[in-house]
């Protein structure tokens, strides 16, 4: 039968992260973390070692280097009566300069692919196992399998909604059940940009640090719960509708393209999604008439049923216009999906399903959003095909 385990980061949890560790002189365990995994191998519980190692692909160092000192690290460990189970890291990255690692992968966190493999070798059920890191990667990779994230680091570099300890000997002792988790902070998300920058490149790398960060706050469980309304509002042959007002339309309008042209292709489901933001003339006269906050509710009126299903996009989650809309698509009887950011006002409270970006900044917020819009569409997509008709098709 499948066991918890504990899938733990390595710099920055394991030993001291000083950037990029290639080499066995630059290994500064962190104090209490060789303790702590003792303590899980005292208590029966499988550890595996799942870290990025781009330093690789960068050409900092090659893969000798990264064993060599996992090498130094089990003998280090070894000596105060602890051991791994597992080792495993990525050496890849897109922006390599070593040809045969500048590559996507599946295995770079956050993605899942280094936690599939140790599920695979160790016998874990990663849905009662714990992710433990101290970068929004390594809870991305626990909500990317299922698993439990536990962040580790200083005052201030917590990740909101999860729980988070000074060090691993305390996220240990939480996992073994001696303590119980600090009160979590009741902290807005970080002012983006929170300075002047004269470089483009240069706001443009934090800007991609930001959107990455603010991605990985997303519950991924709310957006499986959002593929299952939809699929199965595509069994019953249901509509789906869909509104936003500003960059938002837009996404709403690109999620009617995606899920009316883009499903069908290569599966032949014919979907009926409408974005409710697209007809000008028919929104306009609305606004006109009766006033901007009923632009939405009132196509609702004419045009939904019980079983239909309503996705709003919202970076705020306060437009009175959608806050109406998802009020008439409750007490209609009707699925709602939320897409928010900011605090997600009341939005995100309302709605069913809530994907919610923890992000102050619309432009990261937007970028989210559209990104949730497409992986949902793709997977829709891609589970109503043949797995030889999934890898023969563009997506």
């Amino acid at each position: 039968m499948s066991q918890p385990g504990v899938l733990l980061d390595r710099d920055g949890t394991i030993i001291v992260d000083s950037g990029y560790v290639g080499s066995v002189d630059r290994v500064e365990f962190i104090d209490g973390s060789i303790a702590a995994i003792a303590a899980l191998n005292r208590a029966g519980i499988p550890v595996a070692v799942v870290t990025n190692q781009a330093g690789v692909a960068r050409g900092y160092y090659g893969i000798a280097d990264v064993e060599q000192v996992h090498k130094h690290m089990i003998a280090e460990m070894a000596r105060h009566g602890a051991h791994v189970d597992l080792w495993l890291f990525c050496p890849y990255h897109p922006d390599g300069i070593v040809e045969a690692f500048a590559r996507r992968s599946a295995d770079r966190k956050p993605g899942p692919g280094m936690a599939l493999a140790a599920a695979e070798a160790l016998d874990l059920d990663l849905s009662a196992s714990w992710v433990v890191g101290d970068s929004p990667a390594d809870v991305g990779l626990a909500r990317a399998v299922g698993a439990k994230p536990l962040h580790v680091g200083p005052p201030g570099s917590a990740v909101m909604g999860v729980d988070t300890f000074p060090d691993l000997a305390a996220a240990v002792r939480f996992i073994l059940g001696g303590d119980t988790a600090p009160a979590p902070e009741q902290q807005k998300a970080p002012k983006f940009p929170a300075a002047k920058f004269h470089r483009a490149d240069s706001y443009g790398g934090a800007y991609v640090a930001e959107l990455a960060r603010a991605f990985a706050t997303v519950d991924l469980e709310q957006v499986s719960r959002a593929a299952k309304i939809l699929n199965a509002a595509y069994d019953r042959d249901s509509a789906v509708f869909a509104c936003g007002n500003g960059g938002s339309a837009s996404i709403a309008n690109h999620l009617q393209c995606d899920h009316v042209k883009g499903v069908r292709n290569g599966t032949g489901v014919t979907t009926r999604v409408q974005s409710l933001s697209t007809n000008v003339e028919l929104f306009s006269a609305i606004a006109n008439d009766l006033g901007y906050e009923h632009v939405f509710e009132y196509q609702l009126q004419s045009q939904a049923r019980p079983g239909d299903v309503l996705i709003v996009i919202s970076s705020s989650g306060r437009s009175p216009n959608i806050v109406r809309a998802l009020d008439w698509a409750a007490a209609h009887e009707m699925p709602t999906i939320a897409l928010t950011g900011f605090a997600g006002g009341p939005a995100r409270r309302r709605a069913e399903v809530s994907i919610h970006v923890d992000s102050a900044n619309y432009g990261v917020v937007e970028d989210a959003h559209q990104a949730c819009m497409h992986l949902l569409a793709q997977y829709v997509r891609q589970s109503r095909m043949t797995p030889d008709a999934v890898v023969s098709q563009t997506f």
